[in-house]
């Protein structure tokens, strides 16, 4: 598994931990958990009884089921929480698995699974899908979950989750087992981290087309847009913005300088320095950068925003 998945795992289970059952010991079923390159049996302390279930024998791995659609060995309501992490691309008949996944579920019971949104083939030994929110979604309602939370490539917060993001992106769902919770439950990763995933779809640019939306209202009015960053993340923000809003891109890389870009001249920080006063300077960039490029425009005294939420 990548490291962002097991940061998120380990973060929605710590997450829910208050409205699992209410038991002494919490018993917890893990999907998937023969262990290739890692396991999330070390997230759980000793309040949780840990079971490991895969399809074959060997590391991390408790219960081997004769028919691994129909797993026998587990009785009815069994389980307080069913986790899957990185498996259910390599499930063939992946409705078979969340029915049984809902029927091993304690009453109100969770369960969390994460799957891949983009990776490459990768066969183990079969590789069958990718998700999306509403694949997950759709899945926990043919098995009558009550889906809890579902999102691509979430994450709490925009600061100090750098390790979280990566190019290959998880959908993650977390649904509930009847009877409901009757408490609201506020959402674990309230931002998604995607801005750069996919180029012309536009169902991808869903979290990016919110964030411009809301930079805008902290601009000054009737000041055009000046985007720093004349990259990936520019050019996306650049066709989710009106033609006539943005009066150029700038860049500090020499190589693109004085050359047109979506359109529009790209200047030098020298030349923004210059004019930055009559704009608002939006920096699009990936999230680490763009905090250091605001940092070394601030020392300049040029005022910039950034796409990502702070806080």
């Amino acid at each position: 598994m990548h490291k962002s998945s097991y940061l998120r795992m380990q973060y929605l289970v710590h997450y829910y931990e208050p409205y699992f059952t209410t038991n002494d010991v919490i018993r917890i079923l893990d999907v998937g958990s023969y262990d290739v390159n890692g396991s999330y049996r070390d997230i759980f302390s000793s309040m949780y009884d840990y079971i490991g279930l895969d399809m074959c024998a060997g590391p991390n791995v408790d219960i081997v089921p004769k028919d691994i659609y129909d797993w026998n060995e587990i009785k009815d309501n069994e389980f307080d929480l069913v986790i899957s992490g990185q498996a259910f691309e390599h499930i063939e008949f992946p409705w078979l698995t969340i029915k049984e996944i809902a029927r091993v579920m304690k009453p109100s019971g969770f369960c969390i699974i994460t799957a891949p949104n983009a990776t490459p083939e990768h066969r183990y030994p079969t590789d069958c899908y990718r998700y999306f929110s509403d694949g997950l979604a759709a899945l926990a309602k043919w098995a009558d979950l009550k889906t809890v939370h579902v999102s691509v490539g979430g994450v709490p917060s925009m600061q100090g989750t750098e390790e979280w993001l990566t190019r290959d992106n998880d959908a993650y769902l977390v649904a509930q087992k009847r009877p409901y919770c009757n408490s609201e439950i506020k959402d674990p990763f309230p931002y998604e981290r995607r801005i750069t995933v996919g180029r012309g779809e536009e169902n991808q640019y869903r979290t990016l087309k919110l964030a411009i939306q809301e930079v805008q209202k902290h601009f000054e009015e009737n000041k055009p847009v000046i985007l720093f960053g004349a990259g990936e993340v520019g050019a996306l923000v650049m066709d989710n913005f009106e033609e006539d809003k943005v009066f150029c891109f700038a860049d500090n890389s020499a190589d693109k300088v004085g050359k047109i870009y979506k359109g529009r001249k790209v200047i030098s920080l020298e030349e923004l320095m210059e004019i930055h006063d009559q704009y608002n300077v939006l920096v699009t960039t990936l999230y680490k950068s763009s905090l250091e490029i605001q940092k070394d425009l601030n020392k300049l005294c040029i005022k910039s925003y950034i796409l990502y939420p702070q806080g």
